[in-house]
């Protein structure tokens, strides 16, 4: 679980421009293919930014998220989106939804494939006939090993960000933050780029269509050789 200090940080530099250009490019392929959306849930929905676009789009949108600090960040940001602390490995609401959306590269979070097969089976679970369930994982381009990556949060605070990969693929993002050159806190998260082929195996095998795995997320939109985009359907009651 993200500390409540490292919500602070995500929150406060910016995080939030992915969730933000996502959610517009999901309405644009929304629209392009016909497909209507009353309602919609965002799993490990951080501070909330995907759920309130979607809310501006007329969708009843509600979100879920492992981190109470999150979760504090997105009540605190619209009080009238219902929001829940869960694990997304084991989350079951009672209400279905047309929509299910996990975004900035979450589903990497869960190292373990049968968890990953776990919340497939899930989500078919709580997602409505011809539902679309879209989300987006790592692609090996992403992981920019390297130098630490220094940002500028005002003339006192500062945040470093580095990021290493280990021999048996786990990626760890350790972020420093500073008041005044001094070290506040330090925190580490782990993540594993998952084979595309093997995620949308566990999705067939859970009833789900695949209309969509690629590195972007519509068809006439330039490349993002960073992350795949998968958009998967669970079949009409007669399909």
């Amino acid at each position: 679980m993200y500390s409540s200090a490292f919500c602070k940080v995500y929150n406060e530099f910016g995080w939030n421009y992915f969730p933000e250009a996502f959610g517009e490019q999901l309405m644009i392929y929304l629209k392009q293919h016909a497909v209507t959306v009353r309602n919609s849930l965002d799993l490990a929905c951080g501070p909330g930014v995907l759920c309130e676009l979607l809310k501006r789009h007329g969708i009843a949108s509600a979100g879920m998220d492992f981190s109470e600090g999150m979760i504090a960040i997105a009540r605190e940001r619209d009080p009238e989106i219902p929001y829940e602390v869960a694990d997304m490995i084991t989350y079951r609401p009672e209400q279905s939804f047309d929509l299910v959306t996990c975004t900035g590269d979450a589903m990497n979070h869960i190292t373990d494939l049968k968890d990953v097969d776990r919340i497939f089976q899930n989500v078919y679970g709580y997602l409505n006939p011809e539902g679309l369930f879209v989300f987006d994982i790592l692609d090996d381009n992403e992981v920019a090993l390297g130098d630490p990556i220094d940002l500028v949060w005002d003339e006192s605070v500062t945040a470093q960000f580095m990021i290493t990969q280990n021999s048996n693929g786990i990626i760890t993002l350790q972020v420093t933050v500073f008041e005044e050159g001094i070290e506040v806190f330090r925190e580490k998260i782990t993540e594993i780029v998952h084979d595309r082929f093997a995620i949308c195996e566990l999705l067939r095998n859970n009833g789900f269509r695949i209309l969509r795995c690629d590195r972007k997320l519509l068809e006439d939109q330039a490349s993002e050789g960073m992350k795949w985009f998968v958009i998967a359907q669970k079949p009409g009651s007669a399909g």
